[in-house]
C-alpha cells in the first residue's frame, strides 16, 4: 500500500465531497445541454456502471443520469452511452476505451473504477492507468468527470479502509488533472451513517447498489456536472412487465412459469382468459414455512431453467433471524429471480399486501419488502389501502392493464371498444418511460365492423380533460360517421397534471404528437389485422384545448387529414398565456421569461406552437397538404379570444390554405347546437354534424378524401424554421418523433 495506513474517518476528512473542475470544461457541456445541441455522454466503468440484475437488467445509473440531465435542461438532446462491463479494472479500461469510449466521439465522459482494481492491483498502477484514461479522453476534446467507487459492507475481499485509499488516488487524479469528481465513497459513507437502514435499502449485494442506489449516483453526478441539485422521486418504471409472456402466448408457445403460490395457479387461469389456447409449464416455488433466507436458497436454481415469467411473491409472514438478514436475502430472492444481464424473460414480483391486509407486526417487514422491490425497476403487484378487491380480482385487472400496454406496443387492436397504451415521446419536466391511454371506438363497438368504407377520426378533449370531455362522443361519431373514433389522453391529461401540476403546460406540441402516434397505432393495428378501410377518410376534431392540438397536429402531419375541426381551440400560446399576464385570457401555461429556469420559454418553442405562424403556413402550403381546416368560434369567446381565431384564419387565407371559418353570432344560436357565443359554443359532437357533417359523410356529394400517401407513409422529415433553429417532425420509423435543432452559430 505504498507505505500509506489511514484509517476510513481520517480519509474521508481529506477527500473534499464534490471536486471543482475549471469552469470552462463543464461549462461548455452545460452551454450544449442548454443550447440543445446533441451532446454524447459515455459512463465508463465495471458492473457497477453496467446493467445487470442488480437494477432489474434494462437501466443503470448511465440511464437516469440522462433522465437527471433532462430534467435540469428540458432542452437538451442527449445520446447516453452505457460502456460498463462486469469483472473490468482500468487494466481493461484502457485495452478496450478506442472502441467503448473514443470512438463515440463523446462531449463528456464519467469514469466510474475502482471495485475491481482494490481486489487486482497496487495504488501505484491504479493511479497511472486512471490518469491514462482521463488524459486520452481529455485529449480527444471530451470534458470528464471522475468518481470515486462506492462504500460497501464490509467484507475480507474489499475492506473499506482499501477502497478509502481507492477513492483517495480519484481525489488526487483529479486535483492533478483539474477534474471534477463526484465523491460516491463519501456519499455513501454519509448515508449509512446518517441511517443504516435507508442505506441497505441502496444495496443489492455486499458491494453492487441496486437502482435506488443508482438513482443516488445519478443525482450526485448530475449535481456535479451542472451545480443544480436534482431528484428523480418518481421516475416510471420501464412499461414491458408481462411484454415477453404475451409475445410466447400470440405465437402460440408454451409459458415457463416459476412461481410462488398461489400465483402458480392463479396466473395460468387469469393468463388464459385473454389466451384461451395457452400452455404452461410450471415450477412452484415453494414457501410454506419457509425462511427468507431459504427462499433465496431455492432462488439459486431459477436462471439454469431459463423461465418466461418468474413471480416472487413472499407471504407477509416469512420470517428472518434480523432485519439485516430480511433486507440482505431479500434482494437475493429478487436477484436470482433475474437473468445475470438484460431481461430476457418476466419478472413481477407480488407485495404481499395483495394477499388481504397484513397484521401489524407484518408491517415493518412489507414496507422495507416495498423498498428493495423498488429497487429492481421493476413493475410490481400491490394492494392499494383503499383497495377491497379479492387477491383474484385485483391480479386480473394488473394484468389486463399489463395487455393494453403490451397491445400499445405491438400494434394490436382490442376485438371490441377497449383503451390501450401506446409508446409515447419523453417529456422532458417528467423523463423516463412514457405512455398514453388511446381509446378505440369501433362501429357498432367491433373491431369486425370495420370495413372498406371506414375512415378514422380523432376526438381530442379539452384542457383538463380526459377522454371525450368537451368534444364530440366518440360512439356517436362511429356509428353514424362509419369510422374508428379514437380519444387520447394525450401529455396532461386530467386536471391535476394540466391545471395543479407547477410543470408548464405543453400546449399541443407533444400532446399533437401523442395523437398523431395514437393515429399511426390504429392505422398499424388494422393493418396487422388484416382488415380493409378507407386511409383517405382521416379526420381530427377537438374542442377548447382539443381544438389546439387538432390543429397542432394537422401542422405536424400537413399531408394526412381529409379534414379537420376546431371548436374554439387556443390557436398561439400568447404571452398572456405564456407568463399569466392581466388583461388577457384567463388561462395560465406556467411558462417562465426566465432563461435559468427549467420552465423558460424560447422564442423558438413559443413559435412552433403558433398555428398560424406565417412562415410556418408557406411551408405547409409548399408541401401540399390535404386538410381543409374547417375553425369554429364564438365571437365573444375570451377563455380562447376571439381575435386569435380572426388572425388564424386571415392567415391561413394568406397562405392559400383550404380554411372555412364558422364565427358564431347571436344569429347562429338554435337552442340546440349552439346555445353559447362565448366558449362553451352548444353541443361539441352535433356541431361537427351541423359544419362539416357534408364533409365527414362517405355518401355526401361532399365528402372529402386524402389522395396520396400520408405523412406516415412517406417517412420524410418536415422542418420548421424558427429564429435560432429549427424543429425536425421526422417520420422515419412511420410514427413522429420531434426534436429542436439550434443553427450552428446559436
Amino acid at each position: 500500500m505504498n507505505g500509506i495506513s489511514l484509517s476510513i474517518a481520517s480519509l474521508i476528512l481529506l477527500i473534499p465531497a464534490v471536486s471543482t473542475a475549471p469552469a470552462a470544461t463543464l461549462a461548455e457541456v452545460n452551454a450544449r445541454l442548454t443550447s440543445g445541441q446533441t451532446t454524447r455522454i459515455v459512463c465508463f466503468g465495471d458492473s457497477i456502471t453496467g446493467a445487470y440484475y442488480h437494477t432489474g437488467g434494462v437501466r443503470a445509473w448511465c440511464d437516469m443520469l440522462g433522465l437527471a440531465l433532462q430534467k435540469t435542461h428540458p432542452r437538451a438532446d442527449l445520446q447516453m452511452i452505457n460502456a460498463g462491463i462486469s469483472g473490468h479494472t482500468t487494466v481493461h479500461a484502457l485495452k478496450r476505451m478506442e472502441k467503448d469510449v473514443l470512438a463515440r466521439k463523446p462531449h463528456l465522459v464519467v469514469v466510474m473504477f475502482g471495485m475491481n482494481d482494490v481486489v487486482r492491483m497496487p495504488l501505484s498502477d491504479y493511479r497511472a492507468n486512471l490518469r491514462k484514461i482521463a488524459e486520452d479522453c481529455l485529449k480527444s476534446g471530451a470534458a470528464v468527470v471522475l468518481c470515486t467507487p462506492n462504500g460497501v459492507s464490509e467484507n475480507p475481499a474489499r475492506p473499506e479502509s482499501r477502497l478509502a485509499e481507492f477513492a483517495q488516488v480519484v481525489h488526487e487524479v483529479g486535483t492533478d488533472l483539474q477534474l471534477p469528481v463526484a465523491d460516491c465513497f463519501r456519499h455513501w459513507i454519509d448515508l449509512r451513517e446518517a441511517d443504516p437502514t435507508a442505506w441497505a435499502l441502496l444495496m443489492s449485494d455486499a458491494i453492487h447498489p441496486n437502482m435506488t442506489g443508482h438513482i443516488e449516483f445519478a443525482e450526485l453526478i448530475a449535481e456535479v456536472i451542472t451545480q443544480k441539485a436534482v431528484t428523480l422521486d418518481g421516475t416510471a418504471v420501464p412499461h414491458d412487465a408481462l411484454h415477453h409472456t404475451f409475445d410466447q402466448l400470440s405465437e402460440g408457445k408454451p409459458v415457463k412459469l416459476v412461481a410462488m403460490p398461489p400465483y402458480d395457479t392463479m396466473l395460468p387461469e387469469l393468463l388464459k382468459q385473454h389466451f384461451p389456447d395457452a400452455e404452461f409449464n410450471v415450477t412452484t416455488w415453494p414457501t410454506d414455512g419457509q425462511s427468507v433466507t431459504r427462499l433465496a436458497a431455492w432462488a439459486q436454481r431459477i436462471r439454469g431453467q431459463q423461465p418466461d415469467l418468474v413471480v416472487p411473491a413472499v407471504p407477509a409472514e416469512t420470517t428472518a433471524d434480523s432485519q439485516d438478514i430480511f433486507i440482505r436475502d431479500y434482494e437475493w430472492v429478487l436477484n436470482y429471480s433475474f437473468q445475470f444481464a438484460g431481461r430476457p424473460w418476466d419478472v413481477v414480483p407480488v407485495l404481499a399486501t395483495v394477499a388481504g391486509k397484513p397484521k401489524d407486526a407484518q408491517r415493518t417487514n412489507l414496507t422495507l419488502a416495498r423498498k428493495i422491490i423498488t429497487g429492481k425497476d421493476v413493475a410490481f403487484v400491490e394492494r392499494a389501502a383503499d383497495d377491497d378487491r379479492t387477491p383474484r380480482d385485483l391480479v386480473a385487472a394488473w394484468i389486463a392493464d399489463q395487455k393494453r400496454v403490451w397491445q400499445g406496443a405491438r400494434n394490436r387492436l382490442p376485438e371490441t371498444n377497449d383503451a390501450v397504451y401506446v409508446p409515447a415521446q419523453t417529456w422532458p419536466w417528467q423523463p423516463g418511460p412514457r405512455t398514453v391511454r388511446v381509446s378505440i371506438h369501433y362501429p357498432d363497438g367491433q373491431l369486425a365492423q370495420v370495413s372498406e368504407q371506414t375512415g378514422i377520426m380523432l376526438s381530442l378533449h379539452n384542457w383538463g380533460g380526459q377522454h371525450s370531455s368537451g368534444t364530440a362522443n366518440p360512439d356517436v361519431l362511429a356509428n353514424r360517421l362509419n369510422v374508428v373514433a379514437v380519444c387520447v389522453d394525450y401529455l396532461q391529461s386530467g386536471r391535476k397534471a394540466s391545471v395543479e401540476s407547477p410543470e408548464p403546460y405543453d400546449f399541443g406540441y407533444l400532446q399533437a404528437l401523442d395523437a398523431l402516434r395514437a393515429l399511426w397505432f390504429v392505422r398499424s393495428g388494422l393493418t396487422r389485422a388484416d382488415k380493409s378501410w378507407d386511409d383517405g377518410r382521416l379526420f381530427c376534431t377537438g374542442g377548447s384545448g382539443g381544438g389546439n392540438v387538432t390543429l397542432m397536429a394537422n401542422k405536424l402531419a400537413p399531408r394526412t387529414f381529409a379534414c379537420i375541426i376546431d371548436k374554439c381551440g387556443m390557436k398561439k400560446l400568447s404571452d398572456d398565456i405564456a407568463f399569466n399576464l392581466p388583461g388577457g385570457s384567463r388561462l395560465n401555461a406556467r411558462w417562465s421569461r426566465d432563461p435559468e429556469s427549467t420552465s423558460y420559454l424560447t422564442a423558438d418553442a413559443q413559435a412552433i406552437r403558433f398555428v398560424g405562424h406565417p412562415a410556418h403556413l408557406t411551408t405547409m402550403k409548399q408541401l401540399n397538404p390535404t386538410a381543409r381546416i374547417i375553425v369554429v368560434h364564438g365571437v365573444d369567446d375570451a377563455t380562447c379570444p376571439f381575435a386569435d381565431a380572426e388572425e388564424l384564419v386571415a392567415n391561413l387565407q394568406a397562405a392559400d390554405l383550404p380554411a372555412e371559418p364558422h364565427f358564431i353570432t347571436k344569429d347562429d344560436l338554435d337552442g340546440t347546437v349552439f346555445t353559447s357565443t362565448g366558449h362553451a359554443l352548444g353541443d361539441r359532437t352535433e356541431i361537427v354534424f351541423r359544419v362539416a357533417g357534408h364533409y365527414l359523410d362517405a355518401d355526401s356529394p361532399d365528402a372529402l378524401k386524402r389522395s396520396g400517401p400520408t405523412d406516415f407513409d412517406r417517412r420524410e422529415d418536415l422542418r420548421y424554421l424558427t429564429q435560432h433553429g429549427a424543429f425536425v417532425i421526422s417520420y422515419r420509423n412511420g410514427y413522429p418523433e420531434a426534436s429542436f435543432e439550434p443553427a450552428a452559430d446559436h
